[in-house]
C-alpha cells in the first residue's frame, strides 16, 4: 500500500520533469538551430517478486533531424542543407552548432552572434583556424603592365591619335595617356608613336617605332613598345603596348582606308587601392569577396564537423554541443565526404514539431492525473486502515 503511494509520487515527479522538456521545446520553436529534446523514463525494479518501485528520468535525447531553412538576406547568415555542424572555437575547445547566425567583429574575424565564439575555417591542407578576413579588407594597388591595340591604322592617313588611355602606376594612381601615331615618309609601313599624358600633351614620355608588313599585319619584333609610368613617390613601372602578331588580322592592321583609322587601346590590367564592397558565401562554404575595382577573390572556407554518433553529443550552452570521446567527429568542407552544402543569406530554424509536442503534453497530462489518482486511492486505503485500528 505504501509502495503504491510512492510509485504514484515518482510518476508525478517524472511526468512533471517531462513537461519541463516539452515546455522548453515549445519556447524555443523560433530559436535558429535549436534541437528539440525527448525525455526518457527508466523503470525502477524492486527485485524478484516485487511489482516495482516506480520510475525515474534516465536522461534526455536530442532530435537531429534538420529544420526548415529561412532566407534572411544577411550576407553572414548561413545554413547547412544536409548533414554537418558549424565549428566554433574557444580556448582550444571545439563547439558544434547548427545555428549559423554569424557576423564579422572589428578585427575581421567571423564570430557567432549569440556566444561571441570564433567560427572555424578549414584550409586546403586540413588545418583549422579562426575565420579571418582582416588581411582581405583592402586590395593593394596593381600597376598596369599590358595594353592591347586593335583595329586598323589607315595607311592612307598621315597620323592617328588615341586619347583617354587610362593606366595605373605602382601606387594605384590613375594616369591618362594619349598615343599619337605618325606615318613615316621614308620607310613603308613604319609609324612613330609619341606617348604623352593627356594633362600635359606637350610633354612626350616616350617615342617608339612600329612597323607593318606588306600584308598589313605587324612585323615580328616590331609590333610592341613600352612606356615607363612614374608615380608620385618617384617610382616607375613599364607598360607594354602590343599591336599583335604577323598574319593575325584580328588585332592591329595597317591598310588604306583613307583618312579614317579605327585603332583603339584596351588596358588589360591594373587598379587603384580597392575596398571591400560585398561578401557572399558559396555552396562549398567559401567566402567570395568583391572589391570596388570589380575583382572577386575567394576567401577562407567554413569548417564543418561530421559526427558519427550524434546521440553522444552533449549540450553545453544554448544550441551548442560538445563532442564526447565516442562521438567520432571528423572535419571537412561543405559538399565533401557526406557533408551538406551551404545556403548563404539563410538560417536553419528549430526542428521543433508542434503537433508532436501537443501530443506529448496530452500523454503527460493523463499520466500525471493517473499518478495523482494513485496517491488518492492509496491515501483512502490508509485512512480506512487507520479507522479500523480505532475500532470503528
Amino acid at each position: 500500500m505504501f509502495q503504491a503511494f510512492f510509485n504514484g509520487l515518482s510518476g508525478m515527479l517524472s511526468f512533471s520533469k517531462n513537461l519541463d522538456t516539452v515546455s522548453n521545446n515549445i519556447s524555443n520553436m523560433n530559436t535558429p538551430g535549436f534541437r528539440a529534446a525527448d525525455t526518457f523514463y527508466d523503470s525502477l525494479s524492486g527485485g524478484e517478486g516485487n511489482g516495482g518501485i516506480g520510475t525515474q528520468i534516465s536522461g534526455l535525447g536530442y532530435r537531429f533531424t534538420p529544420g526548415d531553412i529561412k532566407q534572411t538576406g544577411n550576407a553572414t547568415d548561413v545554413a547547412i542543407s544536409g548533414q554537418g555542424f558549424f565549428t566554433l572555437l574557444q580556448d582550444n575547445e571545439q563547439y558544434l552548432t547548427r545555428a549559423g547566425q554569424f557576423t564579422f567583429n572589428s578585427e575581421g574575424i567571423l564570430v557567432d552572434k549569440n556566444s561571441g565564439l570564433s567560427v572555424a575555417s578549414l584550409s586546403d591542407t586540413g588545418a583549422m583556424s579562426e575565420f579571418d578576413i582582416s588581411s582581405l579588407k583592402m586590395q593593394a594597388p596593381k600597376a598596369s603592365t599590358s595594353v592591347e591595340l586593335s583595329g586598323n591604322l589607315s595607311s592612307g592617313a598621315s597620323s592617328h591619335e588615341i586619347s583617354g588611355v587610362k593606366v595605373f602606376n605602382k601606387l594605384g594612381e590613375e594616369i591618362e595617356l594619349t598615343l599619337k601615331f605618325t606615318k613615316s615618309t621614308t620607310v613603308t609601313g613604319e609609324w612613330s608613336v609619341d606617348v604623352s599624358k593627356s594633362s600635359a600633351p606637350g610633354v612626350v614620355l616616350s617615342t617608339s617605332k612600329v612597323t607593318f608588313g606588306p600584308d598589313g599585319t605587324p612585323k615580328q619584333g616590331e609590333a610592341s613598345f613600352s612606356v615607363n609610368i612614374e608615380d608620385s613617390m618617384g617610382g616607375s613601372a613599364a607598360v607594354t603596348f602590343a599591336l599583335g602578331s604577323p598574319s593575325n588580322f584580328s588585332q592591329s592592321t595597317s591598310m588604306d582606308t583613307g583618312e579614317t583609322s579605327t585603332l583603339k587601346a584596351d588596358v588589360k590590367d591594373g587598379s587603384a587601392v580597392a575596398s571591400l564592397t560585398s561578401i557572399e558565401f558559396s555552396s562549398d562554404g567559401s567566402l567570395a569577396l568583391k572589391y570596388s575595382n570589380g575583382e572577386t577573390v575567394k576567401g577562407p572556407s567554413l569548417a564543418l564537423a561530421q559526427v558519427k554518433d550524434e546521440s553522444s553529443l552533449k549540450l553545453v550552452n544554448g544550441n551548442m554541443f560538445i563532442a564526447q570521446g565516442n562521438s567520432g567527429v571528423t572535419f571537412g568542407k561543405a559538399g565533401t565526404a557526406g557533408l551538406g552544402g551551404i545556403a548563404g543569406k539563410s538560417i536553419e530554424l528549430s526542428n521543433v514539431d508542434l503537433s508532436r509536442e501537443f501530443a506529448d503534453m496530452l500523454v503527460i497530462q493523463r499520466g500525471y492525473q493517473a499518478s495523482s489518482r494513485l496517491l488518492n486511492v492509496s491515501n483512502q486505503l490508509l485512512e480506512q486502515l487507520y479507522e479500523n485500528t480505532r475500532g470503528r
